[in-house]
């Protein structure tokens, strides 16, 4: 590198500081007296059981019941657009691309509800009282909160995020809000709970809620490891999460044995494209395009009176 050249950079264009190093490093203010060395087998059964139970919803949404292109929307705009990136150019690859969109986006959004919900509740967590309110003011008040959790006779409120980089400025504008009037009424120990990701990962918000809120004794974030360790109190509970998966993997894997969720995804992606096909009169050639864009305008199309199928397009010229 030439001398007084700038030095590259690792992070993208626009992309977002990192937490500090400093703010990983220190000790967290809120630690458990003792941590168990393995999880109890009453609670090693339940997150086994809930992971099995978490594979089949997913079966049960994508596997058995999205079946037919009258079962999703899609944005013609946004498909057409991106035919080239995705290499959409038969109705076939539209199914595809409308099933893994559902699916990818579906999963994400199912694993957050089954970490608090399901995962969490495990341990003794639970929706604070306060969150039902009829009082729209303190509802509003206790929006930030999702948790709460009794750890050696003190109360923990949690806000609980899925990854390192899920919180958001609004997310943190609205902490700074209400996190310190909900302390002076709770005297509670309020804390971020990052699910999985390490500190270096970690966007600056948390460390700006902390600041914001002055470096309170009552407020704390937690990421990964430190995050369950503290909602447990099992040391290296990560490790046992992990084989309890790994067991609720096999449990579904055998009773699938005959045709696998992956095999089943296959067979829905073509009754996906049969429908397509039918309900927008859409052919494997080289206007299918302009059939199924005009399609998705022609509003009337099958309404009582009206006709069903639709004109293609006329081709574009290119040249």
């Amino acid at each position: 590198m030439a001398e007084g050249q700038a030095e590259p950079s690792n992070e993208l264009p626009g992309a977002e500081a990192p937490l500090p190093p400093a703010e990983g490093l220190r000790p967290r203010r809120f630690c458990r007296a003792s941590l168990l060395d393995a999880l109890p087998e009453a609670q090693r059964q339940r997150l086994e059981d809930e992971t099995y139970e978490f594979l089949k919803r997913r079966f049960r949404e994508l596997a058995e019941q999205f079946n037919d292109i009258s079962k999703t929307n899609f944005n013609p705009f946004l498909l057409l657009i991106t035919a080239p990136v995705y290499n959409i150019y038969s109705p076939y690859e539209v199914a595809e691309r409308l099933q893994l969109g559902k699916a990818f986006h579906g999963d994400d959004t199912a694993f957050g509800r089954m970490a608090e919900e399901k995962y969490l509740s495990i341990f003794g967590a639970q929706p604070p009282a306060e969150k039902s309110s009829q009082n729209a003011a303190v509802r509003r008040r206790w929006s930030p909160i999702d948790l709460e959790l009794t750890i050696e006779g003190q109360r923990n409120l949690m806000s609980i995020k899925a990854g390192p980089w899920t919180m958001n400025q609004s997310h943190a504008s609205e902490m700074v809000r209400n996190f310190k009037q909900l302390h002076d009424d709770t005297g509670a120990k309020i804390l971020i709970g990052i699910t999985y990701g390490r500190y270096k990962n970690l966007n600056n918000k948390p460390a700006l809620v902390e600041r914001e809120l002055g470096t309170p004794d009552w407020f704390d974030f937690f990421v990964g490891k430190d995050f369950w360790e503290y909602a447990t109190g099992v040391r290296d509970v990560h490790r046992d999460m992990f084989a309890a998966i790994r067991v609720a993997q096999k449990r579904f894997a055998d009773e699938h044995a005959d045709r696998t969720f992956s095999e089943r995804l296959i067979e829905n992606r073509l009754s996906i494209a049969t429908s397509l096909r039918k309900s927008f009169s859409v052919r494997d050639d080289e206007d299918f395009w302009g059939t199924l864009f005009n399609a998705m305008f022609e509003s009337k199309a099958g309404l009582p009176g009206q006709p069903d199928e639709v004109p293609p397009l006329p081709p574009v010229d290119e040249g």
